[in-house]
């Protein structure tokens, strides 16, 4: 411990001479007599001696300063001593009286004497003797050993008084302050470093500034292998006041910087050495940012922001070149800035843009540079991450600018496309929850095909092949969650990568994940252009399965290609087609898929709103209903009061509607013409027949069966009586009920007419529909009774006679009516109503009454038809003699028809 008094002067204002020299000169000596080993002289009384020789005769300074130094090095020893024991035994030795007195004493002195002439008591106070004990005992940490000094009386009295005499002298003499503590702390480092950071701590702008500007002075004229011990001890202190003073920090570093970068007008006439400093500066910041993360995120923070392209042209034409004076080669600075960008906290996203931006830069070396620099950022992540396994922080940075990545991602410019791409995979190979809300976003947008390529190049590198599967299913929630409807431009990716041969395969691996999720968006969408490719981006997916879909899946998918059908397939050929494709891949293989498939399209037709696309009248579903006035149950309870509500009480609510709001309003439907029906009939029986093809070619007779049990199912009200024999025409009276409700049906529905006759091409399947015919034609015979007892004319009721044709059109068309039978629909219309009954009854009922129409009269032919031969199926005279002799009473009108059905015919007429 030490008084350093050089230059130091006592004021006249605090100096007291003595009355005589010689009074003096006895002072003095009784002062030397009583510092000597064998004095018995009290601590208190010699120093208050000394303290009265300094006021009052400057020239024993030199002897007082250093009896002052044994005083506080007594007091240091004692402290030391004290924690000693503590250590060993756990207990506080009490502290010597004397010691804080008599360091009290010269404290106040000395604060007095700074008070009045700060310049001539600047003493510079180091302490380096037991420094190696202290900081042995705080495992060496700055903190630590600043804690334990200042709790001893002498050090904290001395930082004290170099505090005062720092906080004078400041502004008049900044420099050689702090030129003094940091010169000392390079002497005696690490040991200083705490009093300089405690100084600092007082005076933390001017500290931290005078700091800096003394360091970039000693690195521009010393160069950096000679002020290592300067560089690491203006870290040390930073590193310290940055706990409390970080913008200050940031501040100073962002003002040094821009200084460096100012250019001076009149620079012919700079002083060279504040020119040398100006050139040096960026390599000093950068040498203390490798030294200190503190001091790299602090850079971070302002100056790196503060770079441009224009910023970086200067430094490449102007102030670059003498750069190199600091380092060995130009390698070793660039290698310099990437490792300082590595390990960047902030700024990441910053930096990625400016070196995209300079790489287009007109000046050459500008380019070539940041060419560089990216490049070799991206590998020594890459390295890092694969060979260390090592966290890299610049890529945590750029984890929190994820907005930048997917501006890249969706550039159109090669280079962006490529930095995102390896950006993106070094993400992933460190933190793979980020990649699928990239790519997600990226999904949503328009993308070309290279933006698309990019995107599957990010997930075709990860092994986690879940990555875009993820993604998809991000980007579906999110829309959902956000309310923002189907996002078109994501299912015009999807198509386009899976028609894509290259990417094909990951696309497909990375959907069949989310077929659920596409049903959903499928059945909700309201676009159709949209819907169409919903369900191409599914028939695709669906044509190149390689698993078996589970059963409620099947049901989604079913439900939304029927639901997709109806709302958007008649608007366009292609949603027909590619409903029918969905359809029929949901189909093939499973007769539960077929049924499933089937049921949903008939009971759609038959029995929900979309009936009406086929011609359907009478009642309207409830569904097109236009009252769009809702209640709540509950907010009409609340209306009787506040109080609780119990049920079966008269302030309870409970009714099937609100009283008051008048009539219904009856239900609307959309006009549409004829021909739009009869389009709309074509498509549904078409989607039909897909859900019935075998190998894409050829209908299944199972298929087209269980579409006739399933019509029967859904038309006929009972299960009862519902085989194939035709009974006696009096036990209609029994099923008279079932048979006008079915008669209702085909009525109301012409779509029923169309799917018997699907199904009557196909024989025999026509013969499970045998209780539907036998209910039309039951209740066909007592209508036209009816009319022949009011002696109508033939063709009074066309509606009447239409439906008879189309019974009789079916039968024949299903080979249930053999020649002439099969020609009954072209003579009915002709007929007066009671002709129609004869034939009705003794031709149709009869026949079939005695003739099951049962399956197995049909035979397989060598083609594989099935159909039944007339030769062997000629109706016996007693089921066609009604008919010939009704033709030869009208043989006017059914003359050529008579000669082709009797006489030109192998029956006996």
């Amino acid at each position: 411990m030490s008084f350093s008094n050089a230059g130091m002067s006592v004021g006249t204002s605090v100096i007291r001479p003595l009355a005589s020299q010689h009074d003096q000169l006895a002072e003095l000596r009784q002062f030397m007599a009583g510092t000597s080993e064998t004095a018995n002289t009290h601590p208190l009384e010699l120093t208050r001696r000394a303290l009265s020789l300094l006021k009052t005769f400057p020239t024993s300074r030199d002897f007082v300063l250093e009896y002052f130094c044994s005083i506080f090095c007594s007091a240091v020893d004692n402290h030391i001593n004290a924690q000693a024991i503590k250590a060993v035994t756990s207990k506080d030795e009490e502290t010597v009286p004397s010691d804080e007195v008599v360091i009290s004493e010269i404290h106040s002195v000395l604060c007095n004497f700074v008070s009045y002439n700060p310049e001539a008591w600047a003493p510079t106070i180091s302490s380096c003797k037991y420094s190696k004990q202290v900081f042995a005992q705080t495992n060496g940490g700055l903190n630590e050993g600043m804690q334990l000094w200042m709790s001893c009386p002498a050090t904290r009295t001395l930082i004290d008084i170099n505090t005062q005499c720092l906080s004078c002298l400041m502004h008049s003499n900044t420099d050689a302050c702090i030129s003094a503590l940091l010169d000392t702390s390079v002497r005696h480092s690490p040991h200083f470093d705490w009093v300089v950071a405690h100084v600092g701590s007082c005076f933390p702008h001017t500290v931290i500034t005078r700091v800096l500007s003394c360091g970039l002075r000693d690195f521009a004229f010393n160069g950096d292998q000679s002020c290592t011990a300067k560089l690491n001890s203006v870290v040390g202190i930073l590193g310290h006041l940055a706990g409390s003073h970080f913008a200050d920090i940031r501040k100073a570093l962002l003002e040094l910087f821009q200084w460096s970068m100012k250019v001076n007008e009149d620079s012919m006439h700079m002083d060279t050495e504040l020119m040398k400093e100006q050139s040096a500066t960026v390599p000093y910041l950068l040498k203390l940012a490798a030294l200190s993360p503190t001091l790299l995120r602090a850079l971070s923070a302002d100056v790196l922001q503060s770079l441009n392209s224009d910023v970086l042209d200067d430094l490449a034409q102007n102030k670059g070149k003498l750069w190199l004076n600091f380092f060995e080669s130009e390698q070793i600075l660039l290698d310099l800035v990437v490792h300082l960008m590595l390990n960047s906290e902030e700024g990441s996203d910053h930096l990625i843009t400016l070196l995209l931006q300079s790489s287009e830069h007109p000046n050459h070396k500008v380019q070539s540079t940041s060419l560089y620099l990216l490049e070799l950022l991206i590998l020594e992540a890459d390295q890092l991450i694969r060979i260390k396994r090592a966290s890299v922080a610049f890529l945590n940075c750029v984890q929190k600018k994820l907005s930048l990545l997917q501006q890249l991602l969706l550039s159109k410019q090669p280079l962006h496309l490529r930095t995102a791409v390896r950006l993106l995979t070094l993400l992933g190979q460190q933190n793979p929850s980020v990649l699928p809300g990239i790519i997600s976003h990226a999904l949503m947008q328009p993308m070309t095909d290279e933006q698309r390529a990019a995107a599957i190049e990010v997930v075709r590198t990860r092994q986690d092949q879940e990555c875009f599967a993820q993604s998809i299913t991000l980007a579906l929630r999110s829309c959902h969650e956000l309310e923002t409807g189907m996002p078109e431009h994501l299912w015009n990716n999807l198509e386009k990568l899976i028609k894509n041969e290259n990417h094909k395969k990951v696309t497909l691996r990375s959907l069949w994940p989310n077929l659920g999720a596409f049903a959903t968006s499928l059945s909700e969408c309201s676009s159709p252009e949209t819907a169409c490719t919903i369900a191409t981006v599914l028939d695709l997916v669906l044509d190149s399965a390689q698993e078996e879909l589970s059963t409620q899946l099947i049901l989604w998918l079913i439900d939304a290609s029927v639901t997709f059908f109806y709302n958007f397939g008649f608007e366009r050929s292609k949603g027909i087609h590619t409903a029918s494709q969905l359809l029929q891949r949901l189909s093939s293989g499973s007769n539960v898929n077929r049924a499933i498939a089937l049921r949903e399209l008939l009971e759609s037709a038959l029995f929900q709103p979309p009936s009406y696309l086929f011609g359907a009248t009478g009642q309207i579903p409830t569904s097109y209903s236009t009252n769009s006035t809702s209640f709540s149950l509950l907010e009409e309870n609340q209306k009787q009061g506040t109080s609780s509500l119990i049920a079966h009480r008269h302030s309870s609510v409970f009714h099937a509607g609100i009283i008051g709001s008048g009539l219904r309003n009856e239900p609307t439907v959309p006009e549409i013409s004829e021909h739009q029906i009869a389009v709309n009939t074509q498509s549904l029986v078409a989607m039909l027949r897909s859900c019935c093809l075998v190998e894409s070619t050829q209908e299944s007779l199972d298929a087209v069966i269980s579409l006739a049990l399933l019509l029967v199912e859904l038309v006929s009200p009972d299960v009862m009586y519902n085989g194939l024999p035709w009974p006696e025409e009096e036990f209609c009276k029994v099923t008279v009920e079932r048979d006008l409700c079915i008669r209702r049906l085909f009525n109301t529905l012409p779509l029923l007419w169309w799917v018997l006759r699907f199904i009557a091409s196909h024989r025999p399947a026509l013969c499970y529909c045998s209780v539907l015919l036998r209910a039309v034609a039951a209740t066909l015979i007592g209508q036209w009774s009816t009319a022949g007892q009011q002696r109508q004319t033939p063709g009074h009721d066309p509606r009447l006679v239409s439906t008879t044709r189309s019974l009789l059109q079916v039968m024949a068309l299903g080979q249930l009516l053999p020649p002439p039978l099969s020609s009954l629909a072209d003579i009915v219309p002709h007929l007066p109503p009671f002709q129609v009954v004869s034939v009705l009854r003794d031709c149709v009922w009869n026949y079939m009454r005695d003739h099951v129409p049962s399956p197995a009269l049909f035979a397989r032919d060598s083609s594989g038809v099935m159909w039944r031969d007339p030769a062997l199926a000629r109706p016996a005279k007693q089921y066609t003699e009604t008919l010939r002799i009704i033709m030869q009473k009208n043989i006017a009108v059914f003359g050529p028809l008579y000669s082709l059905l009797f006489l030109n015919s192998t029956i006996d007429s």
